[in-house]
């Protein structure tokens, strides 16, 4: 008899403590971000947070600048929580990286009690700018394009010279 009730209370008291515990997840918009940053300046990036309470630690990954602010307080609403990341150029660090591209994440792990719960990976391309650093190279397809018009221009020329020579003698 103990030992059916026994096994009637385990399932009761662990459906108390689920039930207690607080249900959370995260949620954010945008899923990825685009965004020029100059070397000397910086830009902001704006997220609404859903469906979360607590700290998040904001960091780059695969991004060689610097995000500010680096933690953010949350409290879950309806409408969510506006929070605005401001991305600075490598001047601020003392670096010269020049005028690149990179594509990495912003990443925003959720802490409750001190603990990381949840973590989320926003896409992220920072074109990192350069003011008067050296003009951009012209992309591959664009240059094989000219390369290409002006091989047939030139052969269109030379074939009308060839033409013309020859009706003229």
């Amino acid at each position: 008899m103990r030992t059916g009730l026994a096994c009637a209370a385990v399932p009761l008291l662990i459906g108390l403590c689920v039930t207690l515990l607080p249900a959370q997840s995260l949620r954010l918009s945008p899923v990825s971000v685009a965004v020029d940053v100059p070397a000397a300046g910086s830009s902001q990036v704006e997220f609404v947070i859903y469906d979360f309470t607590g700290e998040l630690d904001i960091s780059l990954e695969d991004i060689p600048l610097t995000v500010a602010p680096e933690t953010v307080s949350v409290n879950a609403s309806a409408r969510g929580s506006k929070v605005v990341l401001t991305l600075y150029g490598d001047s601020k660090r003392g670096l010269e990286l020049g005028s690149e591209t990179y594509c990495g994440y912003i990443r925003f792990l959720a802490r409750t009690g001190g603990l990381v719960a949840l973590g989320i990976k926003v896409r992220a391309t920072v074109n990192h700018v350069v003011e008067d650093g050296p003009s951009p190279t012209i992309p591959l397809h664009l240059a094989a394009g000219i390369a290409a018009s002006v091989a047939v221009a030139t052969a269109l020329l030379i074939l009308r010279r060839r033409r013309s020579a020859r009706t003229s003698a």
